[in-house]
């Protein structure tokens, strides 16, 4: 062990003058010491009751006692003793150490090693440091007084304001307020609570950044995120990667995600997905935008809404809707498939709504023009969009209403029409302007169709005003019917028998035992029934008023083989669900 020698002891007068003027050398063996920078060395004062000199082969110090006071650049520093290494310039300090700053830092510990060329203080035991309102507590850290940054790895925690923040390593800027945490990092505020990997804090500005995994908890909304900033202070966030948020009603999740807190404004981008009502309806797009205050939100690109208890999908180029008003407009070929596990139905159109039965009103005599300019003046129903606090409702969504260019498709039947409304409380269809339906090799016309499906599976048909049903037996072989009414009644899919009401006009193909063709019945009366069997037309029962011909089939003109309403739109047909779902 090096040697150490006692110098002898100074009453507190002396302590202070020796130490500035450099005389504090009372034997000749420290007379002997390595030159010391006079300038450097004065740059530090202590004060104390008693100093004590210490001089070992490899470290001289002097021990300063009682009510030390240290200086040093206009900062001071009190404690209980002291070692003052000359040839360093260097400080430690013991036992109620305080230290105050002109630039406004105050700190305390048990323990400060300070040296005086760099400024910088290793601080052990019960370590605070206060600057302004904030305030940081840990066990140890090192801390540079002239740029006030402070660095601790054993754990610390960041006081300011109502915000609390842990961590297990930690970094804090006295000047610029920003803070970095990193490992078991917390959070805690009376609005919301964070857990982090990694992230940044600025004690001014209010501003966090995450830098990995981190979760917040709000009073309604959790957020998970790996990058992003939130705007405490203004209540914006902006998360720059994968980020999923969850509340009470939904789970939205997207590549970015930005919301205001003040305007209700909200945005994701990048496979959004969106999930709603415990993931009964769920939203795929690749841009959402949403404000909470008018209920107003839009989905652009690729967009796909599913509704688990309507076995439905939703696709469109864009999607804008209202939570108040409960209202959807489906934009940029629109398309809805409902699934059943036997026949899935195909339907698109050029635009779709989704509207509660108590805005019917609203659309009663709105037309639907594309374009941006002029939606708004020819597009009544836009007010459910853009509805105010008098929409605001828990009703459900009862209809679909499908304008321009509708067409359906499944295995057992196809339709084409104007225009249709569907409703989900009863799987009705209501088609309008030229409508046309086909089931198997049958098709059937009026000015409006109402149809009664159940699971995909046809229940019933009624055809109102100028009505025409056919069945193409054989290639020039039809069956046909005509009324004002007719309902039509199938059994699993086909169709079973039919009523005809008002000028009611039949014409059909009797067999003989064998199933030859032997002659045209040619028939008239108020009502009749139609009865088919293996999708032909079996019987007729008329009603009131018949009358009747019959043409034997080697007899009949090719003017008596069709009724006058009697036409075929084989080319209006659609072929396939792969026709339904392109995009041209």
């Amino acid at each position: 062990m090096p040697t150490i020698k006692f110098f002898p002891t100074f009453p507190r007068c002396l302590v202070s003058l020796l130490l500035l003027s450099g005389m504090l050398l009372p034997c000749a063996s420290y007379a002997q010491m390595s030159s010391i920078d006079t300038a450097a060395f004065r740059m530090i004062n202590i004060k104390g009751d008693t100093l004590k000199g210490f001089k070992g082969d490899t470290v001289s110090y002097q021990r300063i006692l009682g009510s030390v006071v240290i200086t040093h650049e206009n900062g001071v520093m009190t404690c209980d003793s002291a070692h003052f290494y000359l040839e360093q310039n260097r400080v430690e300090a013991y036992s109620n150490v305080h230290l105050t700053h002109p630039n406004g830092t105050t700190a305390q510990s048990d323990y400060l090693q300070y040296t005086g060329a760099d400024h910088m203080a290793l601080m052990n035991g019960n370590v605070q440091i206060r600057d302004a309102k904030n305030t940081l507590y840990t066990e140890s850290i090192q801390y540079n007084l002239k740029t006030k940054i402070g660095n601790y790895t054993d754990g610390g925690t960041l006081q300011s304001d109502e915000t609390t923040v842990s961590s297990q390593l930690g970094t804090y800027n006295g000047t610029s307020k920003q803070a970095y945490f990193k490992t078991d990092v917390i959070i805690t505020n009376p609005k919301y609570i964070i857990e982090s990997k990694e992230l940044t804090y600025n004690t001014a500005s209010k501003v966090i950044k995450f830098l990995d995994e981190s979760h917040i908890m709000g009073e309604t909304d959790t957020v998970h995120t790996t990058a992003g900033e939130y705007d405490s202070k203004n209540e914006k966030a902006f998360f720059t990667k994968r980020t999923t948020l969850l509340n009470k009603e939904q789970v939205i999740s997207g590549n970015t995600l930005q919301y205001d807190e003040k305007t209700g404004y909200g945005h994701a981008k990048g496979r959004v997905e969106i999930a709603q009502n415990a993931g009964k309806n769920l939203l795929f797009a690749d841009e959402t935008e949403y404000n909470k205050k008018t209920g107003y939100g839009k989905a652009t690109g690729n967009v796909v809404l599913i509704d688990t208890a309507q076995h439905s999908r939703l696709l469109s180029g864009m999607i804008e809707y209202n939570d108040h008003s409960k209202f959807m407009l489906a934009t940029l070929h629109p398309k809805l498939i409902t699934l059943t596990d036997k026949d899935s139905l195909y339907m698109r159109a050029d635009t779709m709504m989704l509207i509660r039965n108590r805005d019917l009103g609203v659309l009663k005599y709105t037309s639907i023009t594309q374009g941006e300019k002029k939606k708004k003046q020819t597009f009544q129903a836009y007010n459910l969009l853009y509805a105010d606090s008098t929409f605001i409702s828990n009703d459900s969504l009862r209809l679909i209403i499908a304008n321009h260019q509708v067409r359906m498709f499944s295995d057992s039947m196809q339709a084409v029409c104007d225009s249709l409304s569907y409703s989900q409380i009863d799987s009705s269809f209501r088609l309008f302007r030229s409508p046309i339906i086909w089931n198997r090799n049958q098709q059937g016309t009026a000015d409006t169709i109402w149809i009664q499906t159940e699971r995909n599976t046809l229940e019933q048909v009624n055809l109102r005003a100028n009505s025409f049903l056919v069945s193409q037996n054989a290639s020039t072989c039809y069956d046909q019917v005509s009324g004002n009414y007719i309902d039509a009644y199938f059994k699993d899919g086909e169709m079973d028998w039919a009523h005809v009401n008002q000028n009611a006009e039949s014409l059909y193909y009797a067999k003989d035992d064998k199933g030859a063709y032997i002659g045209v019945n040619k028939a008239e009366c108020s009502m009749m029934r139609i009865y088919f069997v293996n999708k032909e037309l079996d019987h007729i029962v008329m009603l009131e008023n018949p009358k009747g011909t019959f043409y034997p089939i080697d007899q009949i003109a090719d003017k008596e083989k069709y009724l006058s309403a009697f036409k075929l739109f084989p080319e209006r047909r659609p072929a396939s669900k792969a026709e339904i779902m392109n995009n041209e």
